[in-house]
């Protein structure tokens, strides 16, 4: 069905939308969601003992799934001597090997559970702030799960499910002319982040107006420039939200101050999440610190040495997911590093474990000879054009022109430069000259990262 779907005619597609959309959204968001989230409102408030037992049940569970319907996990824990029994307490947790994007990337049927049927199998991919490709499976129950996680956390702030939203964020990519879509199902207004500019400002604007949406869902670098074009236009008050929704990217200081003066009366609220879904934080609705869930996976936040850091230090996220029986995630190491609050929140209650900020995902824009701006994060994230990539990175010196550089795998073919070169050149623009590069390796950075875009221009936007 997805598959068909994909290459049906967009009017077709538009009239099983809005066929879609007459269904009442209780139906639409499915039981699971219904189960999840109720589970989710009560258990918010359990104290640490309670949270802790239900960890030790979920990683004790996942942890025996993987070993035995799993043949990467069954060798690895093999060789390291470990078996599901082990686990006896959460701190056991360290008995597990790490697992991270290079080899379940290199050895994705190893990492697939056998125990699912393959027409169950949802294949996602992602670049993350990396810029290192991953593809992996879901199954259906992971939207469920993401929505009702999600949706739990904006409430927080006055989210209502069935609210509309302007969207700027990178699915939707349009063109300078046709930068809107409606989505009748999910009440969002589309509007491509690619074609934001003082030229088109006024035309973005009259959009938000004819629509109404009551919040705005952002990366918040498209969230500043939006924001910026407001200011410079003395259009404060012209455009309002009731809340804005900021993911995917860091979120500055200098940025919330910007967003506000363009939205004066708006709740800003954000989170750190990722398509693999093993660790989730969403922020308080009393303060700026972000609250991961518990129930979402279990994370750990470890030095160079795998130890646990203290409160005010700053470790790298491993996390290991609940809830993806598909392509299990136990002991992941993100690449993505956090400072380590304290445990249990004095203003809401929660007993869950705080970050005071997100540090290691980077937010990254291009500049175009046109001077539009675009996050790097709408380019490429999800999408198969990269399943034959070890590796890439975007490198720009000069505005209007990117080079993109490819680690490539074994069997990559000029059929993939191709593929990428037309699926990145649609995102990029007729104003954004595109040179494919091939390196044999992408180096870090003096911290251990690696950088999704090596940006050597100052730019208004951005670190």
């Amino acid at each position: 069905m997805r598959t068909l779907l994909k290459v049906m005619p967009e009017p077709i597609k538009e009239l099983l939308r809005f066929s879609y959309s007459l269904v009442p959204l209780r139906l639409r968001m499915g039981h699971k969601y219904w189960e999840i989230k109720s589970f989710l409102e009560e258990a918010q408030w359990w104290n640490k003992e309670a949270i802790e037992r239900w960890q030790l049940r979920k990683l004790r569970e996942i942890v025996r799934y993987a070993y035995e319907n799993v043949p990467a996990y069954y060798f690895l824990y093999k060789e390291a001597g470990v078996r599901p029994d082990d686990i006896q307490d959460l701190s056991n947790i360290k008995l597990l090997p790490f697992v991270t994007k290079e080899l379940i990337r290199d050895n994705l049927e190893d990492f697939t559970s056998r125990s699912i049927p393959r027409w169950k199998l949802r294949y996602i991919t992602t670049g993350g702030s990396t810029g290192i490709p991953l593809g992996f499976y879901h199954t259906e129950i992971n939207g469920f799960m993401e929505n009702a996680f999600m949706h739990m956390g904006w409430e927080r702030v006055g989210w209502k499910l069935g609210d509309s939203s302007a969207v700027l964020r990178g699915t939707f990519v349009g063109s300078k002319e046709n930068f809107w879509k409606y989505d009748s199902c999910g009440r969002e207004l589309l509007l491509s982040s690619y074609y934001l500019t003082e030229e088109t400002y006024e035309r973005y604007v009259e959009k938000i107006l004819e629509y109404k949406p009551l919040h705005l869902q952002a990366y918040p670098s498209s969230a500043t420039i939006l924001s910026d074009l407001i200011i410079s236009n003395d259009d404060v008050g012209r455009v309002n939200f009731q809340i804005v929704l900021l993911g995917s990217e860091n979120i500055y200081d200098w940025q919330k101050e910007r967003v506000s003066q363009a939205f004066p009366g708006a709740r800003l609220f954000g989170w750190y999440g990722h398509s693999e879904q093993v660790v989730l934080a969403s922020m308080c609705e009393y303060s700026d610190q972000y609250h991961i869930w518990p129930f979402y996976g279990f994370t750990e936040i470890l030095d160079e040495d795998g130890n646990e850091v203290g409160e005010g230090e700053v470790g790298e996220l491993v996390g290991t997911s609940f809830w993806n029986y598909a392509t299990p995630f136990l002991r992941y190491r993100t690449m993505d590093t956090a400072r380590k609050g304290k445990f249990g929140c004095d203003r809401c209650g929660r007993q869950f474990q705080l970050l005071v900020d997100i540090e290691g995902r980077v937010q990254d824009i291009l500049i175009t000879k046109t001077e539009r701006y675009i996050p790097v994060p709408s380019t490429s994230i999800h999408s198969d054009i990269f399943d034959n990539v070890k590796q890439f990175q975007f490198y720009q010196d000069t505005p209007g022109r990117v080079v993109f550089k490819v680690v490539r795998k074994d069997g990559y073919t000029d059929e993939d430069t191709e593929k990428i070169y037309r699926g990145l050149k649609r995102k990029l623009g007729e104003d954004m000259e595109l040179e494919i590069a091939f390196v044999d390796e992408i180096p870090k950075t003096p911290r251990g990262k690696y950088r999704f875009l090596d940006q050597r221009l100052e730019l208004k936007y951005g670190e």
